[in-house]
């Protein structure tokens, strides 16, 4: 098998996959459903993968892994599994994949002049960012970032084609805008490994510690403990 052996981790949203590279050459992809057994359903298909090509986890050479934003718990399961394997296996070097990039990958295949990715941050503000493709090539012409819905909906470039699970939040129709196929909108184990491999071969690695996932807002239990510390004790 071509080297480098590569995973991609996907895990922040409700569907959940791993895929599996050699060299430059994607393999096999395998999707499962995300839910509270989001940790069972990551190690028992990756084992699945692995298996079917013959390999065991000590013939890894890299892997790429979705960091967010997205699910709480997916991600940390995620992320704990990639640093796990990093752990164990010496010499494996490890790439954090933003999800929106991994979404943007899913529609880097169809028409646009520009693309947006949106994400649900809650309320009335969404995370996202606008791609453009140049030299057969997506990039960035906004950076990733909170902004109030309807404000990007105004400064947001036009024409310009739309993706992301937060289409299924907040309504952003509009003159010049074009809402992407509902299978574009979620992020997908093989985009994950299209740009980590890119990552890759450009040196972007991190060490295992430094895998983190990034969070548009805290988890419930600490924004519950946060409001507890600050109410007036009566």
């Amino acid at each position: 098998m071509d080297r480098p052996v590569s995973i991609a981790i996907e895990t922040s949203c409700r569907r959940g996959g791993v895929a599996l590279g050699a060299g430059e050459r994607l393999v096999e992809t395998v999707t499962f459903r995300s839910d509270r057994r989001h940790a069972v359903q990551l190690v028992g298909r990756l084992d699945e993968l692995l298996g079917r090509a013959g390999l065991e986890p000590a013939d890894l050479d890299e892997v790429y892994v979705s960091v967010g934003p997205g699910s709480f718990t997916g991600l940390r399961v995620g992320i704990t599994v990639a640093r796990t394997l990093a752990q164990a296996v010496a010499g494996l070097r490890c790439v954090a994949v933003a999800t929106v990039e991994a979404v943007a990958e899913c529609a880097a295949g169809t028409d646009f002049e520009n693309l947006g990715v949106v994400m649900d941050a809650k309320g009335e503000t969404i995370f996202a960012a606008v791609y453009a493709r140049r030299g057969g090539r997506l990039v960035p012409k906004t950076p990733p970032a909170l902004i109030e819905a309807g404000r990007f909906l105004a400064e947001a470039p036009r024409p310009i084609t739309l993706v992301g699970e937060g289409l299924g939040y907040h309504d952003l129709a509009g003159e010049g805008v074009t809402l992407g196929a509902e299978d574009l909108w979620l992020p997908t184990a093989d985009g994950v490994w299209r740009v980590g491999r890119r990552m890759a071969a450009a040196g972007q690695f991190i060490a295992p510690e430094h895998l983190l996932p990034l969070y548009l807002r805290k988890p419930e239990a600490v924004r519950l403990w946060e409001s507890r510390r600050k109410s007036p004790r009566g």
